[in-house]
């Protein structure tokens, strides 16, 4: 059996197994990074929303959270009229309070604001005026925490490579707990801006790492269940989010609370022996005892009577496959595969900037209360991910992400055209539901549509156009949108219904053995990917045309 053959070459597999208790134990404490991370990414919905305010000048002496809608001169906006809270009538506000007084007065700008407090107390929008002229710090924050998350993504890979799993996870998730309390002291929105983008950082490194960790552990079809099981803490952690923002309205106290429970993590991964580093990561580094005495606990903890494995042996194979040297141009030497990696970047980069530019704007392009759009949101994920693992286990990986990406295209072009806001509610959380299972479907898709010596790099080099996305979706999704709210819901459409038709170029890789090499890896892309994969049948593709072990195996 092939699945039998892998296990038995694997060093780790062969040991412990593909699945078993000692997983489950691992896993159990390391898949929180999901949870806490999430809280992290998605707060800024809570501590920076979208609230109305108006022009309080010194001297009035009205009480704080008391609108006032006459000391801004009126405007005229699509055949609407509304208040320029950003101007006020210049008079001495000290000396009366009559409105009629005051309309007759010139116009200057406004140099005090104050904010509709019903829901959110204190917010940072509040704390530091970032209305009208300070506007610009909103998507400006937003924009430099996703480069965090680009930095924190690259770096993280690098240093695991060479300090190891658990210890970057391990001072990531320090890290959160002190610039996540900082954020909540700071003084200035630059301050503020730098602590985030710091979380930004740590939050994706605690997430890649733990999320490498796991995948390094398990095998068989647990690649596929575990690799988008990993996903659900999120999408828990999602859900629980506007609980949190309800119990801890102000947003200082509410960072506070986001940031200090992630100590449950930290303090799990301190305790000796519960979480070990990566025994896959050890033996390629050469610390075969350390690896040695990991395994034969996990072994006798799974049950696992298999006869003992060479480690050094297994490890000079290791070794010597991780020497083969390939960088990012040899993604674009040849033509077949440089379409595919053209292709998985596009992919990658729509799902990130269509997921965030509706997730974080979810106050402004959906209809609806923010804390239950939230909590709504949160529970399809869960379903998301849910029909994920069936879709990639049943239907296939390429045809599985055309499908999502066209329904969420698709709901997302038709929401501006409906009239009925519960409609337009119902249609903008599809089209999210949709990328949100695209989102989790590229992640295994990617590792196995690059071959093994371009692996990482392809898999880094794509998540840099996913950081790409997520940066400039601000921009499209709140600042486009104020001038025209049906903007961004049609661009993300576009940008949807376009990746859920190329990636159909791709070729298929559910049971099928995976290339190692580049010239594998091109015979691979022209006979499977392109129009004459469109035109294959599956069924007539022979064992001998196909090539490594097949990541995804039946057990």
């Amino acid at each position: 059996m092939k699945g039998d053959q892998e296990h038995q070459e694997d060093p780790v597999l062969s040991r412990i197994g593909k699945f078993g208790r000692w997983q489950v134990k691992t896993i159990s404490v390391v898949q929180l990074v999901g949870f806490f991370t999430a809280w992290q990414m998605l707060a800024v919905s809570f501590i920076v929303p979208e609230i109305e305010f108006w022009c309080s000048p010194p001297g009035l002496g009205r009480p704080v959270g008391e609108k006032l809608n006459w000391t801004s001169p009126g405007v005229v906006m699509n055949n609407k009229t509304s208040v320029d809270a950003c101007l006020m009538y210049d008079y001495d506000y000290a000396s009366t309070t009559l409105p009629a007084e005051v309309t007759q007065s010139p116009v200057t700008g406004c140099s005090r604001w104050d904010y509709d407090r019903e829901v959110y107390p204190q917010t940072v929008v509040s704390e530091f005026n970032l209305v009208c002229g300070g506007d610009k710090w909103r998507s400006i924050s937003q924009s430099v925490y996703m480069f965090g998350v680009m930095v924190g993504a690259v770096g993280s890979g690098i240093l695991s490579d060479r300090f190891g799993r658990k210890k970057v996870t391990l001072a990531a998730s320090v890290g959160i707990f002190v610039f996540g309390i900082g954020v909540a002291f700071s003084p200035s929105m630059a301050v503020f801006t730098f602590l985030r983008w710091c979380v930004a950082v740590c939050s994706i490194s605690c997430f890649t790492c733990g999320y490498v960790y796991c995948m390094e552990i398990v095998g068989g079809n647990w690649s596929t269940y575990i690799g988008i099981g990993l996903e659900f803490p999120w999408a828990l952690g999602y859900m629980s989010l506007p609980l949190m923002a309800w119990i801890f309205p102000s947003w200082s106290h509410l960072q506070l609370a986001i940031s200090i429970p992630i100590l449950l993590l930290t303090i799990l991964l301190f305790i000796p022996g519960l979480v070990p580093e990566s025994p896959r990561w050890l033996l390629v580094r050469g610390q075969t005892e350390q690896a040695e005495e990991i395994l034969a606990k996990a072994s006798q903890m799974n049950g696992n009577s298999m006869a003992m494995v060479n480690s050094e042996t297994k490890t000079s194979k290791e070794v010597k496959n991780v020497g083969t040297t390939a960088t990012i141009l040899d993604l674009f030497k040849t033509p077949c595969i440089r379409r595919s990696t053209l292709i998985m970047y596009y992919l990658w980069f729509t799902n990130s900037f269509v997921y965030y530019g509706l997730t974080l704007n979810s106050g402004s392009l959906i209809p609806g209360d923010l804390h239950i759009n939230f909590v709504i949101g949160g529970a399809l994920e869960i379903l998301a991910y849910a029909l994920t693992i069936l879709a990639f286990l049943y239907a296939g990986r390429r045809i599985s992400m055309s499908v999502s990406m066209l329904i969420g295209g698709v709901a997302l072009l038709i929401t501006p055209v409906v009239s009925s806001i519960a409609v337009k509610a119902v249609l903008a959380q599809l089209g999210k539901f949709a990328i949100t299972g695209s989102f989790a479907m590229v992640y295994l898709y990617a590792a196995e549509i690059f071959p093994t010596v371009v692996r990482n790099v392809g898999v880094g080099s794509a998540s840099m156009c996913a950081r790409v996305g997520s940066i400039i979706a601000p921009y499209i999704g709140r600042e486009l949108g104020r001038s025209s709210p049906a903007a961004p819901v049609i661009i993300f459409g576009v940008t949807s219904v376009l990746a859920g038709l190329v990636v159909l170029l791709l070729p298929e890789t559910k049971n099928t053995k995976l290339p190692d090499t580049i010239m594998q890896g091109e015979e691979f892309n022209r006979e499977f990917g392109g129009m004459a994969g469109l035109r294959r049948k599956k069924d007539k593709v022979q064992p001998t045309q196909i090539f490594t072990q097949d990541i995804h195996s039946t057990d």
